[in-house]
């Protein structure tokens, strides 16, 4: 290794042990803010409106979704629907073969029919029987075989009855109508597919299509941990479809998870809006975003947070609440720093609450306590590499000779 490599190599550790040096140096001293020897924007401290809300993408849901399906088995004769239609309560939505259930509700009609005659037959032969065993014409035991023979004829009527009422329900359950006014969202069957009953078969059956009334739709919101603790229910909310960006709907909050789940690596909430869809646009799956307003107040203090020297003004804070915080306050030419008490903040303007007034001018360095200790770092850095250079310098060109050669 030469002696221009030695140099070299022993020039970089030094620079290198300085700025790690001065880097500690820098993270051990703390400035006070202020304008001095830096450009300065005024502001005006104002009153206005004061808005604070939180935004969490959502999707839209059915409130009641309902999925159909057939007590009855058998083939589908009948489907007059498709996806998208509105339907009214009773309208048809399906209909089975009827031809066995057509079968069984005549024969229990006329099984009914043989019953009420045989009751008749019988209660005539009773009261016949009674006349006689009044007249000691016949026995007791006579008597006694037709009025069993009766309450056998009454018992075969009340079977034959119970028998034609389940045939008729029968029927009524090979015709599936919708059990509110709604929108077909799914439809899962063609006409002349054999579908299962969804009471007698043990995997639930076949499903038909799925039914909502959208006239009232749910948005479901995952809102982060960071902001479930500002949102109850009751609140309300503005929400604005991605299809339909200019149309502006709104909302109650209904119902805040009580379990977080997390979703790509963060904590959220599942928060669900309830929001008239009365045009009908919102349709079910649709992306949303979703603005829930914690606070929009008409006339408050209010100052940019640029201008909170002292302050954690990241941090929302509770109505009434507030924290200490400093501001320059233009007196003259000259900025005096002032003790404020500052409340919410939407992350561009802060609530003030005591400490100032209407009118008054505050400044606001337009170079940030970063970038002074970045300058400093720099100059630093400069004045090493230019002590190197110096010595560099000090060389003759004699030696450089030398050391080619």
């Amino acid at each position: 290794m030469n002696t221009r490599t030695k140099w070299s190599l022993g020039a970089a550790g030094v620079a290198a042990v300085a700025t790690v040096s001065i880097l500690g140096w820098l993270r051990a001293e703390d400035p006070a803010p202020g304008p001095a020897g830096h450009k300065t924007k005024d502001v005006t401290v104002e009153r206005g409106r004061f808005r604070l809300a939180v935004s969490a993408s959502g999707l839209v849901r059915p409130i009641d979704r309902i999925e159909l399906k057939s007590k009855a088995s058998g083939e589908v004769t009948g489907l007059p629907i498709e996806v998208g239609d509105r339907v009214e309560k009773g309208a048809l939505i399906a209909q089975l073969d009827q031809l066995e259930e057509r079968a069984a509700l005549a024969q229990a009609e006329a099984n009914l029919e043989i019953a009420r005659a045989e009751l008749g037959l019988a209660e005539k032969n009773f009261e016949r029987r009674k006349q006689l065993f009044s007249s000691d014409v016949i026995a007791k035991e006579a008597r006694d075989e037709t009025e069993l023979n009766l309450a056998v004829a009454r018992s075969k009527l009340l079977q034959a009855t119970t028998t034609l009422e389940r045939a008729g329900e029968r029927m009524q359950d090979s015709v599936i109508t919708a059990p509110v006014d709604g929108i077909i969202l799914q439809k899962y069957v063609e006409s002349g597919q054999i579908i299962a009953s969804g009471v007698s078969n043990v995997g639930g059956g076949t499903p038909i299509a799925d039914i909502a009334d959208m006239r009232n739709a749910h948005i479901e919101a995952g809102v982060d941990e960071i902001d479930i603790g500002k949102i109850t229910v009751g609140q309300i909310a503005t929400i604005r479809a991605d299809a339909y960006p200019d149309q502006v709907y709104e909302g109650e909050v209904v119902r805040i998870a009580p379990e977080a789940r997390v979703e790509q690596n963060v904590t959220v909430f599942d928060v669900v809006v309830e929001v008239q869809n009365i045009d009908g646009n919102l349709k079910s799956g649709m992306n949303t975003t979703v603005e829930i307003v914690i606070v929009d107040l008409p006339d408050v203090l209010t100052i940019p947070v640029t201008a909170v020297q002292e302050s954690d003004t990241g941090r929302d804070r509770s109505p009434g609440g507030g924290g200490a915080a400093t501001v320059l306050v233009k007196e003259g030419s000259d900025y005096v720093p002032y003790e404020v008490r500052t409340g919410r903040t939407n992350y561009r303007l802060v609530e003030v609450l005591s400490g100032l007034e209407e009118g008054a001018v505050l400044g606001i360095p337009m170079v940030s306590r970063l970038k002074e200790e970045n300058d400093r770092l720099d100059a630093r850095v400069r004045d090493t590499r230019s002590f190197g250079g110096g010595d560099r310098g000090s060389r003759k060109p004699a030696d450089r000779r030398g050391q080619a050669q």
